[in-house]
């Protein structure tokens, strides 16, 4: 009994000690790139992205989002002449298929996001709640 005291207790680290870790959604890897709004496929309240290389027909632009390892954001916003205009802001997973966004910006308002589908090749959303 004796010796299991002392593993017991050489085994446990102060709060502080305890490597951090980094909490990751299975999905992920799939998140985790520059997404641009493919209008053409909406259907109704579902909103369709595809990566930023996807072959578009042609816009006079396209919103998106960059959504970056760690939980950082950049909305991607039509200037008003026509450029685009980037957002900076944070995401997380608020569930296991819907999304949180929060922008630095406090005039931009944040939302949440069901993930419908989320491939390499294309991310389909519905807004459950602007903020």
């Amino acid at each position: 009994m004796g010796t299991a005291a002392v593993l017991l207790a050489s085994s446990c680290r102060a709060p502080s000690q305890l490597p951090t870790q980094t909490m990751q959604h299975p999905e992920d890897r799939n998140l985790t790139q520059t997404w641009r709004h493919s209008q053409e496929e909406d259907q109704g309240a579902v909103q369709v992205y595809r990566p930023a290389a996807y072959a578009f027909p042609p816009a006079r632009g396209r919103e998106g989002y960059t959504f970056a390892p760690g939980g950082q954001l950049t909305k991607l916003a039509i200037a008003p002449t026509d450029g685009t205009l980037s957002l900076p802001g944070h995401w997380r997973w608020a569930s296991a298929r819907a999304l949180h966004l929060t922008f630095d910006d406090a005039s931009q308002q944040g939302c949440r996001l069901e993930v419908l589908e989320l491939t390499p090749d294309v991310l389909k959303v519905k807004v459950l709640q602007p903020r």
